[in-house]
């Protein structure tokens, strides 16, 4: 697998075309390393063309709650990386083929004792508050300095730990916001004021559209917002928010779409929503260049709670929901006919958002 990243690396810094971003899977599920290309003067001034961002970290062991007897969940793979160095070690990867091809000459040039994981890695990403998407092993792992991004019920969970000395907020959208752009919304320094995380909240906790909002100037000089949308257990689309977020100014271009493609049930309740979903909410979008799996994982579950509410995935596919789209006619439900760009990324494996 770091051979065939490494080769998707190459391809991409070798053409003429801008950096673009590159996302990484840590473990095969939700946990991925997502680098945003940096402004042309901060890349100067920083030596690091790169944004790096690990989001949602679950790679080492399962995990439980009140005791692996009651609640307890596990990948069905070992994740591709297990702790923060190794994902560090990706970073200066990136890091590395952005320079080879760079024609921008850095103030610093970061090497030797300062590629730390510390100092590799910029940010932590919480988006969600149970415990696979905030798995406490794992996050303990992280050098204490990084900064984490995270939803106030997130906060709730690793706060009481005094593990993290900063510790920034993802705020929600109102259903009725006009704009996404304003100073409240932002997570504040040092979180750059060019990445924007929103949350778009939906009828249930679980059923949420995570915004990442990448502003960035184009080589004409204009001023471009794409956004990736991330939702792992799928949402409703007659959420407020989702509707404030899709009318709301400035206009965002949608970039991707991260989305599961299972089905999850508890007590016979659907609370994943699935390919059916992440289809339904593609084209009420309009589109995105790429759809990218994720949270589909087959896990593990175990304990008497997971048993008494039998809690299982059912495995959907694109093609599946493409064929109940069209048994149920509801193609014209959204403004995108178009079949989706679904991308699978491997345990390991990279995409450059292009």
């Amino acid at each position: 697998m770091e051979a065939a990243r490494e080769k998707t690396l190459q391809a991409h810094f070798a053409s003429s075309a801008p950096d673009r971003p590159i996302i990484t899977s840590l473990n095969g599920d939700n946990s991925w390393l997502l680098s945003f290309p940096r402004p042309s003067a901060e890349h100067v001034t920083t030596g690091r063309a790169y944004y790096h961002i690990v989001f949602e970290p679950w790679l080492n062991g399962p995990t439980s709650q009140f005791s692996s007897w009651i609640i307890h969940l596990g990948l069905p793979n070992t994740p591709a990386f297990t702790t923060p160095e190794a994902i560090a070690a990706v970073a200066r990867e990136i890091e590395a083929a952005a320079a080879e091809a760079s024609t921008i000459t850095a103030d610093k040039v970061p090497k030797g004792d300062d590629l730390r994981h510390g100092q590799d890695i910029d940010a932590i990403f919480l988006g969600f508050h149970y415990l696979d998407h905030v798995h406490e092993p794992t996050l303990r792992l992280f050098d204490p300095s990084i900064p984490v991004i995270a939803t106030p019920e997130a906060q709730g969970v690793i706060r009481p730990w005094n593990h993290f000395t900063t510790i920034l907020t993802i705020s929600s959208l109102d259903a009725k916001a006009k704009s996404w752009h304003g100073h409240e919304l932002h997570p504040g320094e040092p979180f750059p004021s060019w990445l924007t995380p929103i949350r778009l909240l939906g009828h249930h906790e679980l059923n949420y559209v995570m915004a990442i909002i990448w502003t960035h100037s184009t080589g004409n000089g204009n001023e471009i917002h794409e956004a990736i949308l991330q939702s792992p257990h799928g949402t409703k689309l007659d959420s407020g928010p989702l509707e404030a977020f899709l009318d709301s100014e400035p206009e965002t271009e949608k970039l991707a779409l991260l989305h599961g493609l299972k089905e999850s049930r508890a007590a016979g309740w659907l609370n994943t929503y699935g390919a059916a979903s992440g289809l339904a909410l593609y084209r009420r979008v309009g589109g995105t260049k790429y759809w990218v799996a994720t949270h589909s994982a087959p896990l593990h579950y175990s304990g008497i709670f997971m048993r008494l509410l039998r809690v299982n995935d059912t495995p959907r596919t694109l093609q599946w929901a493409l064929d109940k789209e069209k048994q149920n006619g509801s193609e014209a439900l959204g403004p995108s006919p178009s079949t989706p760009n679904l991308i699978e990324v491997e345990n390991g494996g990279c995409l450059v958002l292009s």
